[in-house]
């Protein structure tokens, strides 16, 4: 199967994902993890992969899983309990990984013996499973990780159902199936090409041409049109992503909540949505996507449209007579081009005046994570990895994590709850804890919110059987192609 993808693959660790989501997308698909949310997208549970059973033990302070016994890298290496152990012990080190916030709670891991071992927790942590289930704690081969060092992730041995044949940086990846996945009758497809097409309009040729069978971020204007066109379906998923607008609080515009309040007020949801994606995004009440625990519209009311509330926040700020700022954001893309337009419109209304200044994948992260941005669109989609509010609440809400996701935004009152709610264990308290948290984040603004949005795509009519997982990933575990 050939499929034209808006977001190139930057890297295959699993430590360091400049490319975003085309990062991800390769990482799932040659690496595993000892769990993994449901690949069917039928639900968010928690399903074993690598392990095929766990037991939790009665405090929530351990958690013991057993290695399934077919279990096998794809180089035919078994993998064993001290692979788990090492990687997991990488996973957690910030020295050696840009995500390690994704470890939180974890302490050590023990070798029961060579197909079983114990993680230790050093406080409860609610949504840990989740966490084992991310593209970050996926199981590496321990000792060729350690030989190779950071060459290994150039050719990588992986342990999922595909694995790297070829990658032409800045052009394709091409998978294989990988002969020693556990599953032996997955996945269908031999070999799976990634054509990395940035230029919207592209993609859509590509796929009507039939030099690709499946695309992704189908362009907004276009969805009705494919809808419409002889042999493409067009898919829709509900997946936790959202237009995340950046702003950089190492500048002292953005330090200012004033400010970032009246960019907030002023942006109109309501005709961005309509006029730019179609009527299919939903209006925001959170500046995250949708999330379990989400307090509803009445708990925590939607973002609103009020210039006249923006000015006066303005006048009252740090800076009433406006400022200068850039907007970057993704080259290539029709809608965040047409969403730009409107941004420097509307935000001209409250005295920002805004350069506008489209950039490549690779110049947008490295911009990101270094700080050395004013106002950025920073992915073509952004996405949390779980369905639970554990990752992003960490990411924004304990700054020493990522830099308030690369913000540079902390609050220790948020911090401090963000804390409670991350070591807790129990369901119920979780779901009353949430939706403070979000509210207090909702008025702070680290970052603003544009619309919550579908992850939608389009095949060829033959393409069947390819479904996501529950935070947009295609897993191609039963994707097949019709003769």
């Amino acid at each position: 199967m050939i499929a034209a993808r808006q977001n190139q693959t930057l890297s295959l660790s699993p430590y360091n994902t400049p490319g975003g989501w085309g990062d991800g997308e390769a990482i799932n698909l040659i690496y595993e993890g000892l769990v993994r949310m449901d690949p069917s997208g039928k639900s968010s549970d928690i399903v074993p992969a690598i392990a095929d059973k766990w037991t939790v033990a009665a405090d929530g302070l351990s958690y013991d899983f057993h290695i399934r016994d077919n279990a096998k890298f794809s180089n035919g290496d078994p993998i064993t309990a001290e692979d788990v152990k090492s990687t997991l012990d990488m996973w957690a080190d910030p020295k050696q990984d840009q995500w390690a916030a994704f470890a939180a709670g974890y302490k050590s891991t023990d070798v029961l013996d060579p197909s079983d071992v114990r993680i230790n927790l050093s406080e409860v942590t609610g949504g840990f499973l989740y966490q084992l289930a991310m593209v970050a704690a996926v199981i590496l081969p321990a000792k060729l990780v350690k030989a190779q060092g950071a060459a290994f992730f150039e050719k990588p041995v992986g342990s999922g159902p595909f694995m790297l044949d070829s990658w032409k940086k800045g052009s394709s990846i091409t998978f294989v199936k990988n002969p020693n996945y556990w599953q032996p009758d997955r996945p269908l497809l031999d070999k799976v090409v990634f054509n990395f097409v940035t230029d919207d309009n592209t993609r859509i040729l590509a796929l009507n041409g039939g030099q690709a069978q499946s695309i992704d971020s189908v362009p907004w204007s276009q969805v009705e049109a494919l809808q419409h066109t002889n042999g493409v379906m067009v898919d829709a998923f509900k997946i936790p992503s959202w237009i995340l607008l950046s702003v950089n609080h190492k500048k002292a515009e953005f330090k200012d909540v004033n400010v970032r309040q009246a960019l907030n007020l002023s942006i109109d949801r309501d005709a961005i949505n309509k006029k730019i994606y179609q009527g299919l995004g939903t209006v925001p009440n959170s500046f995250l996507p949708q999330l379990h625990y989400d307090g509803n519209d009445s708990a925590v009311p939607p973002f609103a449209f009020d210039v006249a509330k923006a000015k006066s926040l303005m006048a009252g700020s740090a800076f009433p007579s406006g400022f200068k700022a850039t907007l970057e954001f993704p080259s290539g893309s029709t809608a965040f081009q047409a969403l730009a337009v409107v941004l420097q419109a509307e935000w001209a209304e409250i005295g920002v005046t805004v350069e506008l200044r489209p950039e490549d994948q690779a110049t947008l992260s490295k911009n990101f994570t270094g700080g050395t941005y004013d106002i950025m669109l920073p992915y073509a989609l952004a996405a949390s990895d779980v369905p639970i509010p554990d990752e992003f609440a960490t990411f924004y809400g304990m700054p020493g994590s990522t830099n308030g996701f690369f913000t540079w935004w902390s609050d220790p009152t948020i911090e401090s709850m963000v804390k409670e709610f991350i070591h807790t264990a129990d369901d119920a308290t979780r779901a009353q804890q949430w939706p403070k948290i979000q509210a207090a984040m909702a008025e702070q603004l680290p970052a603003l919110n544009v619309l919550d949005l579908p992850l939608v795509k389009a095949r060829a009519a033959n393409v069947c059987d390819d479904v996501t997982n529950p935070i947009g990933y295609d897993t191609l575990l039963t994707a097949w192609i019709a003769k």
